[in-house]
């Protein structure tokens, strides 16, 4: 995913993107958080996909899907994930993510799924995220 990094903006009005299952490699490119219209990300099951997420993602305000499940990713949740609020659906399961879920995941106040196994995560689900009714 690395070399393709800055042909990003001919995304800009994507929806949907689908890019599981193909042993991609390298970091999420960072100018990801260009694609506005975006509101399904899915980079789940590529393996090779390492680096931390980067500040840009969580810039995506019509991301409602993201799938970063069986990668590598690394670093910690940010707390800018609030800022995904019309997120739906999140899963980062099967990759060595480390620090706590964000008390900032209760303002996705859509939020219905949440998968954080077989991560290096610790510590209790925050009381912000318990009270979210999905």
């Amino acid at each position: 995913m690395g070399r393709s990094r800055r042909n990003c903006g001919y995304f800009l009005f994507l929806t949907t993107l689908d890019l599981a299952l193909n042993n991609f490699s390298g970091e999420i490119f960072s100018s990801v958080g260009e694609m506005k219209m975006l509101e399904l990300l899915s980079l789940w099951g590529n393996g090779g996909l390492n680096g931390t997420l980067p500040l840009s993602l969580f810039e995506l305000s019509n991301l409602r899907m993201l799938y970063l499940d069986g990668n590598n990713f690394t670093g910690s949740i940010s707390q800018d994930i609030g800022q995904l609020t019309m997120l739906k659906q999140l899963t980062i399961s099967d990759n060595p993510i480390t620090g706590v879920i964000p008390s900032t995941l209760g303002l996705c106040k859509e939020l219905e799924l949440l998968r954080i196994e077989n991560t290096d995560i610790q510590g209790t689900i925050p009381e912000e995220v318990c009270q979210l009714k999905s």
